[in-house]
This record gives structure tokens, C-alpha cells and sequence, in this order.
């Protein structure tokens, strides 16, 4: 196949968002047994630039009509884990995936004693947990950044890149799923309309609040603690947080709200700003095949682009749900996946829904490539990835990636064209911002091998 000058020169680097956590750095699953996964992942891909090397489709048969959405830990390792291991190998993925993220129609929980989620499992690296770490939720994240009770503070944010690096062979796998549309699920277009919502958000700095909306049900009382400390930090750092006993019926700027209760209304809310968080800890909110208490995904349907609950029974137990860091670390410029997996102590359980991508409090910078042309080329070329005037902080650390794979880690890339095939190629450049919280914005260009002489 041979380029044309009119795509061959192909340039994405139009101001994006500063990620943290890289569309190069997820593996997104999708299963072929249901053609809205197919869609849901593919428009993912598109709206947050996974490279395609990156989707993977896997083959796991769906659940009968009104039963539980379960997989038991052999099927997981047959039909999930050891296909998508496999994918990340041949696709010489392995060296830079961070995280994976679930489309719609797979399995809810694992049938393990505890039951945990398909996270939870995906999480330990398909190493099953102890049942009684689960029961309790004394199981201990190394993401987790705390704090653990209310005389104590909690760690910096940090990417999943800089934990990657400090943890070595111990990192764990978060990963996270696009939506939940089986029964009392989500439709496709209300889906599509929170990952759309997700990648409006980036870097739009949202100027509405944050609700705790407090009660006397035990769901609410046993975090209560987290609220006090977490609205002076966001005070401090320009986020609006507000601790209430009134839910915000009609309130138009939710940018986050967590409360405690077995059933809440999310469409009495007047309106939800682009990247809201919203969640009700409680045990029924990701339990699908029955019908009592408030499911997650009414805070999706409502207009939220994120929300989460168990699978099983939490027992109240607060290490199982998000710790209100959760926004912290959210205005820190860490996106949504980061930030779930920063807050939550015993995340074995749990259920995380939206855009695992979104990041409202990053900034916007521009990143070009320099050295390719629209014409095919042959030989060897020298390309240059630089960072446009004006941008927001310093970029210390660069990555090239050629159809997906890295194959350079420094601001220069010396390519030899004379192995690779002749027709269109991709090469994207990443470049790491410095600190704690790594933003990452990434150009990409296409261009062609021309024929040998």
C-alpha cells in the first residue's frame, strides 16, 4: 500500500490535555461476543488516541438473561487473563502498559469465597486474594495514599508511571471499565455520552463543587471523618467542597459528590459539570442482578462521567470505597483511574465505571514532531520532538513509539526505515512533564516507506 502526500504527513499535535496516565499506557479490551463492546471500545480509542496496536478483542460469552454476571477464576484465566497477557507479548506492548480498561459486556464478579470484581482479580494479576483480607477489606493497596483514620495525613498524588517505578515487580494492574450496560445498566448512547462528557472535561479546570452530603445511615457515618480535612485541602487549591446534610437536589455544578445511602435520586440533580464523580456506598450499587438499592449507573445516566460500588456485600466497611482523596488527588491533575486507585485501601470489591482517562484539572500544552516530511522516505531520518512556546511546565522525559511500540526514549529518534515494511507507518512522540503528578502530552504523525531502490 503506498502513501499519498495528503495523509502521509498526518500531524496530531493540536494543544490536548497534559495526561498523567497516557492512552499509549492502556490495553482496551473489548468482546467480540457483543457488538456494542466492539463500538464502545473503538469510539474510546478514537476519543482518547489509543494507539490500535492497543485494542484487543477477546471472546467471553455473555451471561443469560437475569443472571448474575459472573465468571469463575478458571474461565477469567482462559477467556480474559492469558489471551490479553498473550496480546500485550505479541504486540510488544509489554514495556509501557499501566493499566487495562474494560469495555462493555464482560463478567461483573468473580466467584471466588469472597466474591471480589473482574478488577479486583485484574488487580492482583490474577493471583487469588485471601477471603478473609476481602471479607474484612484489610487487604492494603500499594496505591493507596491515605490517610487511615482522621489523626493522620495522606501521602502526595503520584501518576501510575512514578508508582510503577518506585514499586518495580510489585505493581499491582489497576484497570477499570467503560460502562456497565446489562440489566439495570446503562444503554449504549448513555455510554458513548459519558465518555464523551470524559473527554470534554480534560483541562477545563471545572469552577462547581464538590458535595459530602452527610446522614445517619451507617453508610454515611463511617467516612464521615474523610470530609473535614479533604474540604480545607480543596479550599486551599481553589476547588470548591462543602460538607452537607442537604442532598443537592437541583444544585446545576456537581463536580463530585459522595454521600452514604441504600437509595438516592442522581436525576434530582440540576446538572453535572464534565468529569463529575459520584458515588453512594452502598452494597447493592454494583450488584445488578437484583433489584433493590440504587444502582451506579444512575449517577451515569444522571450526567456524572464516573461512579463505583461493590459487587458484593462491603459490610460498611469504608477501606472498600473511595476515601475522599478521591478528589484531591483528582485536582492534583491525576485522571480518573489514578485517582480511584489512590483513594481506595481494599479496591478487591469494587466496581469502577466511566472514563478511566478523564482529567479535568490538567493543563493544556503542545507537542510537535520535527524531521518528517509528506513525501515517502527511505533511509534514515532524523526526528525531533519539541515542545511548543508557552508551555505550562518542564518536559524532562520523552518517548517514541513506532505503530505502538517504543523504540526510542530520548527527545531526538534516529530511525532506520530500511527494516520496516513499505506503506504507511505511525510514529507518536510522548513527552513527561517533571513532578510527582508526570503529565504527558503526546503528537503523532504518519508517514510512508517508499519503495527499495
Amino acid at each position: 500500500m503506498r502513501a499519498t502526500g495528503v495523509w502521509a504527513g498526518l500531524l496530531l499535535s493540536f494543544p490536548v490535555a497534559v495526561r498523567a496516565l497516557g492512552p499509549h499506557e492502556v490495553l482496551v479490551l473489548a468482546n467480540e461476543s457483543s457488538p456494542r463492546s466492539i463500538v464502545v471500545a473503538k469510539e474510546f480509542a478514537r476519543l482518547r488516541g489509543v494507539p490500535p496496536q492497543n485494542l484487543v478483542r477477546l471472546r467471553v460469552p455473555l451471561p443469560p438473561t437475569n443472571a448474575p454476571a459472573s465468571i469463575s477464576p478458571d474461565d477469567f484465566t482462559q477467556l480474559i487473563w492469558t489471551p490479553a497477557v498473550r496480546a500485550v507479548r505479541e504486540q510488544g506492548l509489554g514495556d509501557h502498559i499501566l493499566a487495562w480498561v474494560y469495555s462493555l459486556d464482560f463478567p461483573i464478579f468473580v466467584t471466588t469465597p469472597q466474591p471480589i470484581s473482574i478488577e479486583g482479580l485484574t488487580f492482583l494479576r490474577n493471583r487469588l486474594p485471601n477471603p478473609t483480607e476481602v471479607r474484612m477489606g484489610t487487604y492494603a493497596s500499594p496505591l493507596f495514599t491515605g490517610p487511615n483514620n482522621p489523626n493522620s495525613m495522606g501521602y502526595y498524588s503520584e501518576t501510575f508511571d512514578e508508582l510503577s517505578e518506585w514499586l518495580g515487580g510489585d505493581m499491582p494492574l489497576p484497570s477499570m471499565r467503560l460502562g456497565y450496560a446489562g440489566e439495570r445498566g446503562n444503554s449504549e448512547a448513555e455510554v458513548l455520552a459519558c465518555l464523551e462528557r470524559g473527554a470534554r472535561a480534560d483541562g477545563s479546570a471545572p469552577s462547581g463543587t464538590v458535595y459530602f452530603v452527610t446522614n445517619q445511615d451507617v453508610r454515611s457515618t463511617t467516612r464521615a471523618w474523610e470530609y473535614p480535612l479533604v474540604v480545607k485541602t480543596l479550599t486551599a487549591i481553589g476547588v470548591r467542597a462543602e460538607v452537607t446534610d442537604r442532598f443537592p437536589t437541583s444544585a446545576r455544578d456537581v463536580v463530585g459528590l459522595m454521600t452514604g445511602a441504600a437509595v438516592v435520586r442522581p436525576d434530582a440533580i440540576g446538572g453535572f459539570r464534565p468529569g463529575a464523580m459520584a458515588e453512594h456506598f452502598t452494597s447493592g450499587a454494583g450488584v445488578f442482578h437484583t433489584g433493590d438499592q440504587t444502582k451506579l449507573t444512575a449517577w451515569i445516566a444522571a450526567g456524572a462521567t464516573a461512579s463505583a460500588g461493590t459487587v458484593a456485600e462491603p459490610y460498611a466497611i469504608w477501606t472498600k470505597f473511595p476515601h475522599a482523596r478521591f478528589f484531591v488527588h483528582y485536582a492534583a491533575g491525576c485522571t480518573l483511574i489514578e485517582s480511584f486507585y489512590q483513594s481506595v485501601r481494599c479496591p478487591l470489591q469494587l466496581l469502577m465505571v466511566g472514563d478511566p482517562l478523564a482529567q479535568p484539572w490538567g493543563t493544556r500544552d503542545r507537542l510537535t514532531l520535527q524531521g518528517l516530511g509528506t513525501a515517502p522516505v527511505t533511509g534514515r531520518l532524523s526526528v525531533k520532538a519539541v515542545m511548543a512556546p508557552g508551555a505550562k511546565g518542564h518536559y524532562s522525559k520523552f518517548v517514541f513509539l513506532l505503530d505502538g511500540k517504543v523504540v526510542g526514549r530520548t527527545r531526538t529518534l534516529e530511525l532506520d526505515t530500511g527494516g520496516l515494511a513499505e506503506g504507511a507507518h505511525a510514529l507518536r512522540a510522548v513527552a513527561y512533564r517533571t513532578g510527582m503528578v508526570r503529565g504527558q502530552t503526546y503528537a503523532e504523525q504518519t508517514f510512508a516507506v517508499g519503495p527499495r531502490p
